[in-house]
């Protein structure tokens, strides 16, 4: 029987365990993807519950369609208009129709700002029944 001297025992490891080291990845990977969808929900937004048609029907002699061509022009019905006689015109028809509707119809190649200033128009007129429709050729 041979006989091992406690001389070898001394001797360095030649292998790393990287067992505890993939413990520890997976521990932390674990809790990156657990707590990331919670950073980025913090927003308290009620989003839309589906497409539900609660309101009651617009009677066709009550609306009016504004359309906002590609160059700017603005035009109610089909007559060209600024946006200060836009703005005459719909406050006549608000006091006409109380339940006054507005369809705006914008080009898609459309400025924003555009848009946007004739919305102004649609609130200063005090109509809030409107619908948006994009424009394509």
């Amino acid at each position: 029987m041979k006989r091992y001297s406690q001389r070898s025992g001394h001797t360095a490891m030649a292998e790393l365990n990287v067992t505890p080291l993939l413990d520890l990845a997976f521990v932390l990977l674990i809790i990156f993807i657990i707590t990331t969808p919670l950073l980025t929900s913090n927003i308290p937004v009620q989003l839309p519950a589906g497409s539900k048609n609660n309101n009651p029907p617009v009677d066709p002699k009550s609306i009016r369609t504004v359309s906002i061509a590609r160059n700017g022009q603005i035009y109610l019905e089909s007559k060209p208009v600024e946006l200060p006689v836009l703005e005459q015109e719909l406050v006549a028809f608000k006091h006409d129709v109380p339940d006054a509707a507005v369809v705006v119809r914008a080009d898609k190649a459309l400025n924003v700002q555009q848009l946007f200033d004739v919305m102004d128009v649609l609130k200063r007129a005090q109509i809030d029944r409107m619908d948006l429709e994009n424009v394509t050729p």
